[in-house]
C-alpha cells in the first residue's frame, strides 16, 4: 500500500501551497516546536467526526514527539459554530484557545445555543469578562482568521469536516488511531517533510 492509497496530495491554488497553510494560523500550534510532521485540520466544533478525531489527534501530540497539529476553526454548522469559533479564537488572546477547543471538542452533546457554548467555555477557566471584551476588540483579526481558513477550505475543495492536510497530503474525514499511525508512518517513509513556513 502506497501514501497515496490513504491520500492525495493536496491541490492548491497556483499561488497558495502548504507552507501558506503554516503561515500565521491565528492559533498556537501544538505538539513539537521543530515537527518532521505537521497536521492542519480544517474543523466545526459541532461536528460529531471532528468531536471523534479530537482524543486521537490529542493522544498522537503526547506520544508523537515530532508531530504539530494546528486547528483551522472552519464553522460550516450555522450560527452557533460559528459563535463557538469566535469564542475559541478569542481565547488565543489570553492563552488559553488550547483549552476552550477541548471543552468544546470533548462536550459529549452539540452545542446548541449560544448561551451554551458560553457555559461550556467558562468550564476552561477563561476570564469570561476579558473573552468578552477580547471579541469585540479583535472582531475584525478574529472575521480575518475564519476568512482566510473558509478559503483555504475552498481551494482545498473540502466538502465537510474534518478535512486534514498532513505534510500537503489531504485527507477527508475522521481516522481512527491506528489509521492515523498508518499514514503518519507512511509519510515518514516517503520523507514528506513539511516545508519551511
Amino acid at each position: 500500500m502506497t501514501l497515496e492509497d490513504v491520500a492525495s496530495p493536496a491541490a492548491f491554488a497556483a499561488e497558495y501551497g502548504f507552507k501558506d497553510l503554516l503561515k500565521d494560523p491565528g492559533v498556537p500550534r501544538l505538539g513539537a516546536a521543530d515537527p518532521d510532521v505537521t497536521i492542519v485540520m480544517y474543523g466545526d466544533y459541532n461536528c460529531g467526526f471532528c468531536k471523534r478525531m479530537e482524543p486521537v489527534l490529542a493522544e498522537a501530540v503526547k506520544t508523537d514527539r515530532k508531530l504539530a497539529v494546528i486547528h483551522k476553526d472552519w464553522p460550516i454548522f450555522g450560527d452557533v459554530s460559528e459563535h463557538a469559533a469566535r469564542v475559541a479564537l478569542a481565547a488565543t488572546y489570553q492563552g488559553r484557545y488550547e483549552a476552550v477547543h477541548r471543552v468544546f471538542m470533548l462536550s459529549p452533546t452539540r452545542l446548541s445555543d449560544k448561551p451554551m457554548v458560553d457555559a461550556v467555555a467558562k468550564q476552561a477557566g477563561v476570564d469570561w469578562p476579558r473573552l468578552t471584551r477580547d471579541l469585540k476588540a479583535h472582531s475584525g483579526d478574529i472575521d480575518a482568521i475564519l476568512a482566510r481558513n473558509a478559503r483555504e477550505a475552498g481551494l482545498l475543495s473540502l466538502r465537510g469536516t474534518p478535512g486534514l492536510v498532513i505534510n500537503g497530503y489531504l485527507i477527508r474525514g475522521a481516522l481512527s488511531d491506528e489509521e492515523l499511525k498508518t499514514v503518519l508512518q507512511k509519510i515518514r517513509a516517503a520523507g514528506a517533510k513539511p516545508p519551511a513556513a
